[in-house]
């Protein structure tokens, strides 16, 4: 009997599903629809009817018996599930399955947020049932730091609020702490990082690019110019100025970095010593410079125990070529350990490049590390101006031919100064700035130098478009597949599994 009764419901439910879905998919109410779904109500009440008396008969001879097993099975079932949910609400784990580690912060901002000491109001002005993408990233920074507080604001239902910031597009972002304000109009890791450590920093720090002596020129365009390079220095939430030390004798106080970028002319001794002055007062100094360089700014170097030498790096691993590049122009693959390379681990070129390496002796107070080399198949060509391009022992440099160092000077227990200088400033020039890994690596300077590491340069990751497109049937197909056909599947499975044990 409780066999006939079970297969009667099981009958009559798929009727009803059918009538249901038969509906859905041709949006009309025939009558097959109208018979199967009279068929499945009329058997399986027929089918529960039956079965309840049964039951009636069979339940109150066990009903004792299972009566204790039952309070306690149900007793440790919430006892399991109240422990599972007092560990989930203290410890949370969080996984990314996306091909790109699309929804994991990099390093430098869990750095940035684990550091927060102070909270950050971030208000995400979207159209509703558009947040879900900005709904991830924010929900993966508050994770990562109580001070971070997020809201989702629909201008449509709140346009006073929308009013009040000044919000005239979807997708804006505010993001407010104390008395200062950001606005985002393109959500992404890097912006909202950024946007996060300008309005939590103190003072904004003051970058100064030298002028007067045929400097790459910060607002130019030109292919050597290095407008790039100072849009991503503020990107990273510097200020930017331009100094001529001729005119101006003295460094101001707000300068956190001295850029001299590709000089082609002499500085004037006064000139040199206030850049003298300026780092033995515990000044941040970068200096970019290229073959045909100018004696004074080397000898200048020297007294920091860094020598320059007057050749040109010839790669001739044969590595460039395989970008389009020459042998004047060395690729760099791998950098020494140092905080700037940090997770650092993309390709960099050089065109033409001179040769910069530590000196033996010198200021004790200084200590000179080599950031990166050319290849062992490099060398440094002292007669580059000559057509033949062959290495030349006893007279060129052999490889590996160190092009950037870095130099630390003691200034007292407090305070360092800090020196950096690239054999090349082409690297980080309009016309190059955004091969590879360039631009990354010309920020990462700054930011060391800056002593700001914190402030890496995040670059957002990109997502992928991986739409399927369905038609309304093809969606109502899926959707009653699976809400309704797979748990009935589960269901006739249990039952006929059951029967068969019996």
């Amino acid at each position: 009997m409780k066999k006939y009764t079970t297969l009667a419901i099981i009958v009559g439910a798929l009727l009803i599903v059918y009538s249901l879905i038969n509906f859905s998919l041709n949006q009309l109410w025939d009558w097959i629809s109208t018979i199967s779904l009279i068929l499945g109500l009329g058997i399986a009440g027929m089918g529960v009817y039956y079965r309840q008396k049964y039951r009636e008969k069979v339940v109150s001879k066990k009903l004792v018996q299972y009566g204790a097993s039952s309070v306690l099975n149900s007793v440790i079932f919430l006892g399991i599930l109240a422990l599972l949910a007092f560990i989930s609400s203290r410890h949370h784990l969080r996984a990314d399955l996306t091909e790109k580690g699309l929804f994991s912060l990099a390093d430098q901002t869990k750095k940035v947020l684990k550091n927060l000491d102070k909270e950050v109001t971030i208000l995400a002005f979207y159209k509703k049932g558009d947040e879900l993408r900005a709904r991830d990233l924010l929900e993966e920074y508050a994770y990562h730091s109580k001070f971070i507080k997020f809201e989702f604001v629909d201008p449509n239902q709140k346009p006073g609020m929308a009013r009040r910031y000044q919000v005239t597009q979807y997708g804006t972002v505010i993001v407010e702490s104390g008395t200062k304000r950001e606005t985002i109009t393109e959500l992404n890791e890097g912006n909202l990082t950024n946007a996060i450590l300008r309005v939590t920093r103190e003072q904004d720090k003051v970058i100064y690019f030298t002028t007067g002596h045929g400097e790459k020129d910060i607002e130019s365009e030109d292919p050597r110019g290095f407008k790039i390079a100072a849009e991503g220095i503020r990107k990273d939430n510097y200020l930017v100025k331009k100094i001529n030390l001729a005119v101006d004798k003295k460094i101001p106080d707000d300068c956190s970095v001295l850029v001299i970028a590709g000089p082609r002319a002499e500085f004037f001794q006064s000139e040199l010593d206030s850049i003298r002055e300026y780092v033995d007062n515990g000044g941040k100094l970068m200096v970019l410079l290229d073959p045909e360089w100018k004696p004074g700014l080397v000898d200048f170097l020297a007294n920091y125990k860094i020598q320059v030498e007057n050749a040109l790096v010839i790669d001739a691993s044969g590595l460039g070529q395989l970008f389009g590049m020459g042998p004047g122009v060395p690729l760099v693959s791998k950098y020494k350990d140092h905080e700037i390379f940090k997770e650092f681990r993309i390709m960099t070129f050089y065109p033409e490049a001179c040769p910069v390496r530590p000196m033996d002796e010198g200021d004790p107070d200084v200590t000179v590390e080599v950031l990166f080399e050319s290849t062992s198949n490099g060398w440094g060509e002292v007669d580059y101006r000559s057509t033949r391009v062959a290495f030349d022992k006893g007279k060129d440099i052999p490889g590996p031919v160190p092009m950037a160092v870095v130099a630390t000077k003691k200034i007292d227990e407090q305070k360092k100064a800090r020196i950096l200088v690239v054999g090349d400033s082409d690297f980080a020039a309009n016309a190059y700035i955004r091969n590879s890994g360039n631009y990354d690596l010309f920020l990462n300077m700054i930011n060391w130098l800056a002593e700001e590491e914190d402030m890496i340069t995040i670059r957002p990751k990109e997502m992928d478009d991986r739409r399927v497109s369905l038609t309304a049937k093809d969606s109502k197909i899926i959707l009653y597949a699976s809400v309704f056909a797979l748990p009935l599947l589960i269901i006739i499975t249990g039952v006929v599994i059951y029967y068969r044990r019996r």
